[in-house]
């Protein structure tokens, strides 16, 4: 496959701004037309490939992407993951990424194989990996605490092999952004996050490369490994690397409340979950020889990125059901998901935010 099958310029530097970076996207989406690109037809898969195609479904899709299963005629899989709301550019990086993250030759971490890409139709060809990712696992399998033990391990050793600079934590930008958010805070609320950011002033945090969505539902755990699923960020993202912890503890978190409503009697899993998350925690800290920041800070500063995040999550969802109340064609056939359980997300993020500040008052040294 020739590497430079794209031209386009791919690497556009988002920093801390994340907010600002979830209003881009929920503009982008009001602002597009429905399925700018056709799916890809047999033929053009097998000129991308090489081989016979037995038959290609549509696997997964959202309003960014269409994720497709093909079968080839000697029943071996590829996955192809397909932008339907992007360019060229966005295509290169995705493409670029995988293959930087398999350079690092991170121990336990599997990168799927780039097959092939298809810049027509804005596809990217990877190998098709069995097993089930980490946010199955918290539902059904004690593998979950292992696994999650491996994806701390793993994340610490991407940032260390991508740390560019030891700094203070940006916190003039952080409040900046989070003043972006579709939120009214309480007078407590502003005292509280005034308060995180004036001490948080002195911690120092590792910057560089962010993989931005690095969660449980992208993660395939099998064979004592980790697979990344197709889902590099579209552009160059830099920030503290604290942002990636906190993703995916955040979206554990998660989980554990949503099993907790609907399994309020499975006490047994919700201990799984708690024990997935303190191996989470134990495998990333006990992968630095120093803890930047320091102890005292670490858990404070973890908790204004998951605040961050949320807000991201609100401005990305309230863009979801603004887009379905007025009928935009992207937001028809469930491409949003299901529009009750967009409007009822709302206000369990706005619970969620209260319980992140009265989480920051206890943990603040």
């Amino acid at each position: 496959m020739n590497d430079s099958i794209l031209q386009a310029p791919a690497v556009v530097a988002i920093d801390f701004g994340y907010v600002q970076g979830a209003w881009r996207r929920s503009e982008a989406m009001r602002s597009t037309e429905a399925d700018p690109v056709e799916p890809p037809t047999v033929g053009e898969l097998e000129e991308a490939l090489g081989e016979a195609v037995q038959k290609c479904d549509l696997f997964a899709k959202n309003w960014r992407n269409r994720v497709y299963r093909i079968e080839l005629a000697h029943g071996r899989f590829v996955l192809g993951k397909q932008l339907v709301m992007g360019t060229d550019a966005m295509l290169q990086y995705q493409y670029e990424e995988l293959r930087a993250l398999a350079a690092l030759e991170v121990p336990g971490l599997r990168v799927p194989n780039t097959i092939g890409l298809l810049p027509g139709k804005r596809l990217l060809l990877i190998e098709f990996v069995p097993g089930k990712n980490i946010k199955t696992l918290a539902w059904n399998s004690e593998d979950v605490v292992p696994a999650c033990e491996l994806a701390g391990k793993i994340l610490a050793r991407l940032q260390l092999a991508r740390t560019e600079s030891i700094r203070p934590m940006p916190v003039d930008v952080i409040d900046r952004d989070l003043a972006l958010a579709p939120w009214r805070l309480s007078r407590w609320e502003k005292e509280t996050l005034q308060s995180t950011l004036e001490k948080l002033a002195a911690a120092e945090v590792r910057t560089g490369h962010v993989y931005y969505d690095y969660k449980p539902a992208n993660l395939i755990y099998q064979s004592n490994a980790l697979f990344f699923l197709i889902d590099p960020p579209d552009v160059w993202w830099q920030g503290a690397h604290l942002w990636d912890y906190a993703c995916f503890r955040s979206s554990m978190r998660r989980h554990l409340w949503r099993i907790s409503l609907r399994r309020p009697y499975d006490r047994y899993r919700r201990t799984i979950i708690r024990r997935s998350l303190v191996a989470f925690e134990q495998g990333y800290l006990k992968s630095f020889a120093e803890s930047h920041p320091e102890p005292r800070l670490f858990a404070p500063a973890v908790r204004l990125f998951e605040l961050q995040r949320n807000a991201v999550l609100m401005t990305m969802q309230k863009a979801k059901v603004t887009a379905a109340r007025k009928g935009h064609p992207i937001a028809r056939g469930g491409r949003f998901g299901n529009p009750l359980a967009n409007r009822l997300t709302l206000p369990l993020l706005q619970i969620e935010r209260r319980w992140l500040f009265q989480q920051l008052a206890r943990e603040l040294p």
